[in-house]
């Protein structure tokens, strides 16, 4: 059955988990931000409102490892991580200590001091421009209004719904999602949010779709009596639909669980295409919590991309090299013998909040980002890191990538620092690697234009395609006013890519992709062709990319990558790949 012609009241939004949710609205507005009531405290009464504020710490931590047990029972250990970063801020010295300081300075109560300092930081975060680490805001607005309700002693009741429901909301927090009664919950519809969010990894857990970059404008109008439609594969949001697309997107619906289920059995199978060529497939990771079991069962390659950003969070607080040693130490012996690529930090002039640089930059995605802020302004912190990864790579397969690269000179620096840096942890007897592979991250176009030259100075390439297209492009695809230009298949960023590639062979080194290109099976497809080695991806993504490379020949894919090449339109490019798929895999092009 086909879907209707004139659909008018729809949204097209972003996809963040998969599958087709179709019921009446459920508007959860989120917890408010209002002040408490600020109480004077007297000098004499300040030791019990300490003690007050630690109580609630302490019950929230509790909590929180309460509901993370939960979570490794219902889902995996992978989920239950995400309860990690909160239990990190609970105990975050910088945050304690903040609200203990305005309660001895302010001479008031825990709650208003609670609120002022949350008030601080979520200021700090509201300057970062970093999509993943502006994210974590949610986190500590989750972390904070625990701690409320432990002080007020006032507590929130799971989000009972009457009937199975589509919740729509501005955001929501790891906690709102676990008070919900999941098993009436039809799928999430968001203003804000991304395929990293944590609402959008619980929703892919527990097989919920989810869309989100929904406007809030468009949310505000809807009501409990509106029906709803969340196709999680395209990220389109129809109100209100007529009796032929709702059918046609229930058998869709159907179709789509048929075909998840009978993709399970896959994990088995090596991802090759029809006439026997290897194409990898790896996971990227956000933090360095994992599980590592479920990933290995899935059969991935190994790590792609292992984001660092989350250590450098604390304003206050940087990770010092035993507590960077720690962490990537026991991240490489979990993983076992699967490669493992740590990229060092990849943190921009945009963060002079976060207390990473101190220059204030009118264009930062355009300044001191990546590699170029590690060697030009915070060589300290590029340096520690570097020795504690030389340190743990004696303990796995590590491979370290450098963000951001447009030079040789780049390159060259960051070798000279790990060769010097060597040599001091030789004088000292310290273990250590003494060759560990080092990448490059092809993110710019003019990096791609000299990928051959880089190749002689790395050992591998990595290509970020989410930085590339905006910067090939000359658009942010977070400003709804130039989102529309944002085609990843766009045959200027194709030929970038072959250019990339041919950059590599020159170097005789492998070129993977590890940006939200390779997620797409489609597109996948199409990279394969263009002659990529390896493509790394959300974890949920490896069944769906692995049938679509099974599904076609290696010269299906070259040939129809040959002819994106010459078109002169994304839509082209799109309508090629489309085709091939829906011949060789129709499963897929109709989802």
């Amino acid at each position: 059955m086909e879907l209707s012609e004139n659909i008018t009241n729809s949204f097209q939004g972003i996809a963040v988990s998969p599958g087709i949710g179709i019921g009446r609205v459920m508007k959860i507005a989120g917890p408010g931000n209002v002040a408490p009531e600020r109480i004077d405290v007297p000098d004499a009464e300040l030791a019990g409102e300490l003690e007050r504020l630690h109580a609630a710490i302490a019950a929230t931590a509790e909590q929180l490892t309460s509901l993370q047990n939960e979570l490794r029972r219902k889902l995996n250990n992978r989920d239950a991580a995400i309860f990690e970063a909160h239990l990190m801020l609970v105990r975050d010295r910088t945050l304690v200590g903040e609200i203990e300081r305005r309660i001895k300075t302010n001479k008031c109560n825990a709650e208003y001091a609670l609120y002022e300092a949350l008030e601080h930081f979520q200021k700090v975060f509201a300057t970062i421009q970093d999509e993943y680490l502006r994210e974590r805001s949610l986190d500590l607005k989750d972390v904070g209004a625990r701690l409320m309700e432990n002080l007020t002693d006032v507590r929130e009741a799971m989000m009972g719904l009457d009937d199975s429901r589509v919740i729509v909301a501005a955001s929501l927090t790891p906690t709102e999602t676990a008070r919900l009664d999941t098993s009436r919950v039809l799928g999430f519809v968001l203003e804000n949010g991304s395929v990293t969010s944590h609402t959008a990894i619980l929703a892919r857990s527990l097989n919920l779709p989810a869309v989100v970059g929904v406007p809030g404008s468009f949310l505000a109008n809807l009501t409990g009596a509106d029906k709803l439609i969340i196709d999680g594969f395209s990220g389109r949001v129809i109100v209100n639909p007529d009796s032929r697309t709702e059918e046609a997107y229930r058998l869709k619906a159907r179709a789509a669980d048929e075909f998840h289920s009978r993709m399970k059995a896959d994990n088995a199978l090596p991802p090759e295409t029809l006439d026997g060529f290897s194409v990898p497939l790896a996971v990227n990771l956000d933090s360095a919590c994992c599980d590592f079991s479920q990933m290995k069962s899935s059969g991935i390659s190994g790590i792609g991309l292992v984001r660092t950003e989350f250590m450098f969070l604390n304003p206050h607080h940087h990770p010092t090299e035993d507590e960077q040693f720690e962490i990537y130490k026991k991240l490489l012996i979990d993983a076992g013998e699967l490669s493992v690529v740590i990229r060092t930090m990849d943190i921009g002039g945009d963060k002079t909040a976060a207390g990473i640089s101190t220059l204030a930059e009118e264009n930062p995605f355009l300044g001191l980002r990546g590699i170029r802020l590690a060697l030009r302004e915070r060589r300290d912190l590029f340096t520690t890191q570097l020795r504690a990864l030389l340190r743990a790579g004696v303990y796995g397969n590590l491979h370290i990538m450098i963000p951001m690269v447009s030079s040789v000179t780049e390159l060259m620096e960051t070798r000279e620092i790990i060769d010097s840096l060597c040599c001091e942890l030789e004088e000292r007897g310290v273990e250590h690697v003494r060759e560990l592979p080092l990448g490059a991250m092809i993110e710019t176009p003019g990096a791609a234009m000299i990928a051959g030259k880089l190749s002689r100075f790395c050992d591998f390439f990595s290509i970020g395609t989410n930085d590339l297209v905006q910067y090939t492009r000359a658009i942010d695809r977070g400003n709804e006013h130039v989102a529309y230009l944002y085609h990843p298949a766009h045959p200027s960023v194709l030929q970038l890519i072959k250019k990339t590639v041919e950059g590599a062979k020159e170097g005789g080194i492998p070129v993977a992709v590890c940006g939200q290109m390779a997620a797409d099976p489609a597109l996948a497809v199409l990279l394969a062709g263009l002659g990529v080695n390896e493509l790394s991806m959300v974890e949920s993504a490896v069944p769906l990319v692995r049938r679509a490379i099974r599904s076609v020949s290696m010269y299906e894919a070259v040939q129809a990558a040959e002819a994106a090449l010459q078109c002169s339109r994304s839509s082209e490019v799109e309508e090629i790949i489309s085709d091939l798929l829906r011949e060789r895999f129709p499963e897929v092009a109709e989802l």
